[in-house]
């Protein structure tokens, strides 16, 4: 439940409101809604190449989010993986943020990991798949 004030696209005075609210993906079903919200709530005016950018960021995420699914499905249906780790530069906060969601923790960070981009250090980040107790095939951790 949410209590708060609204004001219809800041048209006449704030209204006190009590509901639910409901964010979901934007789609270009609901760009212009977007669009209009950005418009009333925000100082600064964004053109139509940041609406596309951000439908594609959108999509970018969503397959982001399957891959990482099949991966995760592949290792629990083969059984025999205890860990999968992988490399995230230090300053890729959204990159770590998403990997977390999905039960991976950072572990270590590696000094000049990388040899062409700025920051240079990695965090080494970890899933584990197994209890230390399980035997293989058990107590996979399921994602959603």
């Amino acid at each position: 439940m949410v209590w708060g004030y609204f004001s219809w696209f800041g048209l006449g005075p704030l209204v006190p409101v009590k509901g639910n609210v409901n964010l979901g993906d934007v789609t270009p079903h609901n760009i212009k809604q977007l669009k209009r919200l950005n418009q009333v709530i925000f100082p600064v005016s964004y053109n139509d190449k940041f609406y596309k950018d951000v439908l594609e960021v959108g999509e970018l995420a969503k397959l982001g989010t399957k891959m990482l699914n099949h991966v995760l499905n592949i290792c629990e249906k083969d059984g025999t993986f205890d860990n999968i780790y992988l490399h995230v530069q230090i300053s890729n906060e959204s990159a770590i943020d998403f990997y977390q969601k999905f039960g991976f923790e950072i572990i270590e960070t590696k000094k000049n990991y990388y040899k062409r981009i700025e920051p240079a250090d990695a965090h080494v980040l970890q899933k584990s798949l197994r209890s230390p107790c399980a035997p293989p095939g058990e107590e996979l951790q399921k994602t959603e």
